[in-house]
């Protein structure tokens, strides 16, 4: 039984990576919008389900709100809330884009944790908290219950995955790889580029918080701690070996980025120490990177950009990008 919940919770860890990498995917791999805050969402998608789920505060806890709704009524909202903070930070910096994007949303995702942290009347401060509930049924005994989390996970990661595809595959998806190609040929053609580009940063976001909530119910505890840049540095190498603009390959380098990383945990070898391992860890994942640039620098799973027919009103931007790329010969 111990090995099959130690399957689990990597299985867990790897669904959870795998649904931000996709919506990661959508937001850089797809739309060219660069965005280093994904630990900002996965953090208050956590909190919000977490804040959501729990009873009512009562002795040394305090934290607003408190509840008690059902697990999956939180996951909505938690990643409703990651959403919405997508849309009020998406409508003002996606207008200017580039560097500007990539530099507030990192200093977002530290904002909030900080505020997390030094707001204790929020979420119980540094403390965090505990026991927050998580998905589970009456007919399964104590410890498998990790299990049915990890079967949700995988299904949620499934029904994730097939959006995701259906949503890169639709004339929105075309509209947000031609903007990321050529803007301005893209405005040119009548595509609303600020319209296009703030859908898609929104909708990444709630899977972002959705993972956020799915991490929730992998530790079933929380502290502003976990929610650090390193999530987000995470995310991002997992989708570069797995290959940028590509939905397979966002799910195949989580797989492959935190099999090989956690894996490195069960290694019981007498002359490592903890501290050792830990820095195994990350030396490992920088390795890992570093030889996926070298060797395959489209990632493991290259996109394939003609796996379907443009509809012939979309026939034209080849054209326009191909008389552009010639020098209007």
């Amino acid at each position: 039984m111990s090995t099959l919940l130690i399957l689990g919770g990597l299985i867990t860890l790897m669904g959870i990576y795998a649904v931000a990498a996709l919506a990661l995917n959508l937001q850089f791999g797809v739309g060219g919008m660069v965005n280093f805050g994904v630990a900002a969402f996965f953090g208050v998608g956590a909190y919000a389900y977490a804040l959501t789920v729990m009873p009512a505060p009562s002795g040394s806890y305090t934290y607003i709100l408190g509840l008690g709704l059902p697990w999956w009524a939180g996951a909505i909202i938690g990643g409703l809330v990651s959403a919405l903070l997508a849309f009020v930070v998406g409508s003002g910096l996606l207008r200017v884009g580039g560097e500007y994007l990539a530099v507030v949303s990192l200093a977002l995702a530290e904002v909030i944790r900080q505020l997390f942290i030094n707001q204790p009347a929020i979420a119980n401060g540094a403390r965090g908290l505990l026991n927050a509930p998580v998905p589970s049924l009456d007919i399964i005994p104590g410890r498998a219950q990790a299990l049915f989390v990890a079967a949700a996970v995988v299904v949620v990661l499934g029904i994730s995955y097939l959006l995701f595809r259906r949503v890169t595959r639709s004339a929105f998806g075309r509209s947000l790889r031609a903007i990321n190609q050529n803007e301005a040929v893209a405005r040119s053609l009548g595509v609303n580029v600020y319209a296009v580009k703030l859908k898609a940063f929104v909708f990444a976001a709630f899977f972002m918080g959705l993972a956020g909530v799915m991490y929730v119910w992998y530790l079933s505890i929380l502290t502003p701690t976990f929610f650090n840049v390193n999530i987000t540095f995470t995310v991002f190498i997992a989708l570069i070996i797995g290959g940028t603009g590509s939905n397979a390959g966002a799910v195949l380098g989580a797989v492959v980025l935190l099999g090989l990383r956690e894996g490195l945990t069960y290694i019981q070898v007498d002359f490592i120490t903890p501290e050792l391992l830990a820095s195994l860890q990350d030396a490992l994942q920088g390795l890992v990177l570093i030889v996926i640039l070298l060797f395959w620098p489209g990632g493991l799973f290259r996109p394939r950009l003609a796996v379907y027919p443009p509809p012939r009103s979309a026939s034209v931007a080849p054209a326009v990008l191909a008389t552009s790329a010639a020098g209007g010969r």
